[in-house]
């Protein structure tokens, strides 16, 4: 455990997680395994589909408690990211072993999942998805389908996945983008809107287009995203700690300015020079604030009529 400055924090290796969703066969998990030193689960059992050319080191298991095992392999602990092919697929395996974890309590008696079964779900979808990101530090990519729903005579996509699970994935995750076909192009948007949700952050936001992926193109779109998302970061860090120490300047100077009142001339000319500072962040409000305090201690009020400080 460490208390840090904003000075000193590092952002170099900043971890995401993400979802994204669109219609099945538009190249979701392609564009998921664009991420740095993928490692793919494959819970939907469909990395064949995926182009030779772009597969990455994939876990197939029968059961949750598999999956588990695999991931305490030195290949996933060599990786960066974690990608989880679907979300949807992987809340099934999560309810089997709900079932199995404590038949009596998550299971009903004609074989279905009870409602304490799904909170079970709910609580370790997110203490996965919390290990993964927090204990393992990989960023973290949930792939989804989504199915369309009416809302009057908008069309609205949502995650197609069964459960509490689908109304908690988007608490944790930094970015999420809805994927879609617009003539030939593949555009991933991270603006919501009303016919899709999604989530942008670290200045990424909008509708984003995808590279070709002829041969030889390399399918690095998310790695390079992330490393864009790291470097706003970090330019917001460095435009902050600029801020910061032109903060502390002139405030230093609002300090000595204040320290040197000591009657009604004195606390006028000083009210003059501190409106011809250059504030920064707060310092025009902690200003008038000191020198609030400082009038009232030397027992001193403004005059309107006369237009200066007076004694009381």
């Amino acid at each position: 455990m460490a208390i840090l400055q904003p000075a000193e924090m590092d952002f170099s290796n900043q971890k995401f997680s993400m979802i994204i969703s669109g219609s099945p066969g538009i190249g979701k998990t392609t564009l998921a395994l664009s991420a740095p030193d993928p490692v793919l689960i494959d819970f939907d059992k469909g990395v064949a589909r995926v182009r030779a050319a772009h597969r990455k080191t994939t876990i197939e298991a029968d059961t949750y408690e598999e999956v588990l095992k695999d991931l305490e392999s030195p290949q996933v602990k060599a990786c960066q990211t974690i990608v989880i092919d679907t979300g949807g697929s992987f809340v099934t395996y999560l309810q089997d072993w709900a079932m199995r974890d404590n038949p009596s309590l998550n299971r009903q008696k004609n074989g279905a999942i009870s409602l304490k079964g799904f909170g079970a779900v709910k609580a370790e979808f997110v203490r996965f998805t919390n290990w993964l990101k927090y204990t393992l530090n990989k960023n973290i990519i949930y792939v989804f389908h989504t199915v369309e729903q009416r809302d009057g005579d908008v069309t609205r996509q949502r995650l197609l996945c069964e459960g509490a699970a689908r109304d908690i994935v988007w608490q944790p995750c930094d970015l999420g983008c809805f994927m879609q076909m617009v003539g030939d192009d593949r555009l991933v948007g991270f603006t919501p809107t009303e016919q899709y949700f999604a989530k942008g952050c670290y200045g990424v936001q909008g509708l984003l287009k995808l590279p070709r992926l002829d041969d030889g193109v390399p399918n690095d779109f998310l790695g390079r995203l992330f490393e864009r998302a790291r470097e706003n970061i970090r330019q917001e860090a460095a435009a902050h700690r600029g801020e910061q120490e032109a903060y502390e300047a002139v405030m230093e100077q609002v300090r000595d300015l204040i320290e040197g009142i000591r009657d009604p001339a004195t606390a006028l000319e000083t009210a003059h020079q501190l409106k011809k500072l250059s504030h920064h962040l707060t310092s025009e409000r902690e200003a008038k604030a000191l020198l609030a305090a400082k009038i009232k201690a030397l027992g001193m009020h403004w005059d309107r009529e006369a237009g200066a400080y007076v004694k009381e």
